[in-house]
């Protein structure tokens, strides 16, 4: 009777361990106002007025980074909108970078990326050292530590339904795969790729956050959602019923409206771009919960973010809705964080001036 007893628990604990939880379209506790308050903004980097910036990333710390595409720069301020100084410049020389293409956060480090290396520069901007890395084969997800970072292999080379997660360590040169959570989908190796070139809106991609000592992640063209520890083992998933919105070729060609890339290859990218809309963009995680940031439309800045806020279990609990006023515009998700709480944005005005701003926001907890 005792080992009955305890093959049954067993049996149960499996279960519950790769849950598969389900959510309607349909926040348990409604809809969430975060309120923000503006505390500061600023629109230069010391006497230097603001080119065109972008790439918000906030550090542990408080610290505040973003790049000068104009000026061909990064800038850091502190958590009270004081510019601290500036670092990796376009160029050839030590700690200058060939060509910037992203940021990272590992530890307490700066990660830039070039297409080449990852350059890490410490909290001031003080160069340190460079890995060698091919970031449009393996672009960190999130940095475990200082050595070791996870990917997930580019969709653009990659099968169109890849459901990877890869852990490269940069000292060793070891590349092991994490888990593979196609769910038994058959890969199509032959499948026609992705064009080469990244919408947050349109473009499949995969999305992760590490939440204490656990990963949260999913595919953006799939509304389910992955728990694992950090060796790959499934905790459970949580899923959203929720209708894919269409998008029209008139949708497409005014995403790239005033863009620089030749109209003939703007007409071969939209015929190989999907009709559909991704669900999601990003995944951040706050407290006990876990905040997903919904596709509303492709358009190439927005009025508005919406938030799917999901507890830790999985469970649907909030809708929530940040803006920052009816005359400026923000390019999510890579021009907005949460942290704490607080709201960091990099805003835009009708006429075009930008200006990085901090709100003061309220976060939902999970009622008891």
């Amino acid at each position: 009777m005792k080992k009955t007893t305890l093959c049954i628990m067993m049996l149960l604990s499996s279960l519950a361990l790769n849950a598969q939880i389900r959510n309607d379209d349909n926040p348990q506790l409604g809809q969430w106002d975060f309120k923000p308050e503006k505390i500061w903004e600023v629109d230069k980097a010391g006497e230097t007025e603001f080119g065109r910036v972008a790439e918000l990333l906030v550090s542990g710390q408080g610290k505040i980074y973003v790049r000068d595409f104009e000026h061909n720069i990064s800038y850091i301020f502190d958590g009270d909108g004081h510019f601290i100084g500036s670092f990796a410049r376009q160029g050839s020389e030590t700690g200058e970078l060939s060509r910037y293409l992203n940021r990272f956060l590992a530890e307490n480090k700066i990660v830039l990326g070039t297409p080449e290396n990852l350059c890490f520069y410490s909290e001031d901007g003080v160069f340190l050292s460079s890995f060698e890395n091919n970031l449009f084969m393996r672009f960190p997800l999130v940095f475990l530590n200082e050595r070791e970072f996870i990917y997930a292999p580019t969709l653009p080379q990659s099968p169109v339904n890849q459901k990877k997660l890869m852990r490269f360590n940069l000292h060793s040169g070891e590349d092991k795969k994490i888990l593979d959570f196609a769910e038994g989908a058959t890969l199509t190796e032959s499948a026609a790729p992705a064009p080469m070139i990244m919408i947050f809106a349109l473009t499949p991609q995969i999305r992760l956050t590490v939440h204490e000592d656990k990963l949260c992640f999913g595919r953006s063209d799939d509304y389910t959602l992955y728990v694992a520890d950090l060796q790959g083992n499934t905790d459970f998933s949580f899923s959203l019923t929720r209708q894919t919105k269409e998008v029209t070729p008139e949708d497409k060609k005014s995403h790239f409206q005033g863009s620089r890339i030749p109209q003939d290859r703007i007409d071969s990218i939209i015929k190989q771009l999907p009709n559909k809309m991704t669900y999601f963009s990003q995944i951040s995680s706050a407290g006990e919960l876990f905040y997903v940031y919904a596709v509303n439309n492709i358009k190439q800045t927005q009025t508005l973010q919406t938030f799917d806020i999901f507890s830790d279990q999985g469970r649907y609990l909030y809708q929530g809705i940040l803006s920052f006023g009816e005359d400026v515009t923000f390019a999510s998700p890579s021009n907005l964080v949460i942290q704490n709480d607080h709201a960091y944005v990099i805003l835009e005005s009708k006429e075009g001036a930008q200006t990085l701003a901090k709100y003061k926001i309220i976060l939902p907890s999970i009622p008891n």
